[in-house]
């Protein structure tokens, strides 16, 4: 089965200064960076799709064959995610209906009118999905064609959910000021790590770290969430986040964490505004550094497509 790597975004280095809220007139150097661990987007690809034969003359018939593979490591649908029931949905369409039409469809899920549903797929299976398209001996071809002109469209439609964890990391005043006058304090940078598919949470904390926690602290959490995939994402539940009550209470806006099932994101272009989400540190209680592991997942149906064209030679004058 096929493994996935790791992909770690350049080390950003800072090399300044900055003072520490509630630490007035500190001034302190710091080095600073941050790591993003991102696994496979598309889970669910058309490994191949082609046309046996791709040019036929006017009368013929041809098979268009999708090869489509689930490079995740888990069986999709994921179990416990929302219309897991409709399976994966394979679809023939806009395939210049009147000049073709679809004599069959098959697969090893359910098929019909041109749509395969597939209960599910293993991680490293091929499924392939055939359409027999037959071109319409009734039309009157008199040039060679190929329509549509970039090529017949198969969608693949299926529900996903995509997990993301983030360290975020504590100092004490005390140990903040000791670390400082013993010359060996050490900024700590972020830590990312994104799970498989193609709709991700990204979890950024905006301040630097660690976080210092004294009387009155408080710090800021951003939470987005981008397209990384070949297709779109629809049906976007509202994001699950867990962890922020391991660090203190709500100090304002936090609208991520308090969505409603009737709310969720909006995906602009590519990806979501960032959500905001202001945190009174409350909940901490150590001498010198601690970290807090936040979650955020999110769960949608994605949708992509491909494209594969038939050429149609004209019928030959007698």
């Amino acid at each position: 089965m096929k493994k996935f790597l790791p992909v770690a975004l350049v080390l950003v280095v800072f090399s300044s200064g900055c003072t520490i809220p509630g630490l007035d007139g500190i001034n302190i150097p710091f080095l600073t960076g941050g790591q993003v661990v991102q696994y496979e987007h598309d889970v669910i690809v058309i490994k191949s799709l082609e046309a046996v034969p791709s040019e036929i003359d006017a009368g013929q018939s041809t098979k268009i064959i999708a090869y489509v593979q689930n490079i995740g490591d888990r069986t999709i649908p994921i179990q416990g995610v929302q219309n897991t029931q409709n399976g994966i949905i394979v679809e023939l369409y806009d395939y210049c209906k009147g000049l073709f039409s679809i004599a069959s469809t098959s697969c090893k899920g359910v098929a019909s009118n041109g749509v395969c549903t597939i209960d599910n797929i293993l991680p490293g299976e091929i499924v392939p999905v055939t359409w027999t398209i037959e071109q319409n001996r009734n039309s009157d071809i008199s040039l060679k064609t190929v329509c549509p002109q970039d090529g017949m469209k198969v969608l693949v439609k299926y529900p996903y959910k995509t997990n993301a964890l983030a360290d975020v990391s504590f100092v004490s005043k005390e140990e903040l000021e000791r670390s400082i006058e013993q010359r060996d304090y050490l900024a700590v940078g972020d830590y990312l790590v994104t799970g498989q598919g193609p709709l991700k949470p990204y979890i950024t904390i905006e301040d630097k770290q660690p976080i210092p926690v004294f009387t009155g602290a408080r710090t800021v959490l951003g939470f987005q969430f981008k397209n990384m995939g070949q297709g779109y994402a629809t049906e976007i539940k509202a994001p699950e986040i867990s962890g922020l009550d391991g660090i203190g209470t709500y100090a304002g806006e936090c609208e991520i964490a308090t969505m409603s099932g009737l709310q969720s994101v909006t995906i602009i272009g590519k990806e979501s505004p960032k959500y905001l989400c202001k945190l009174e540190i409350s909940n901490m209680n150590f001498e010198r550094r601690a970290t807090r592991v936040v979650e955020a997942s999110i769960e949608y149906m994605y949708t992509f497509t491909k494209n594969v064209q038939v050429t149609v030679n004209p019928k030959i004058a007698i």
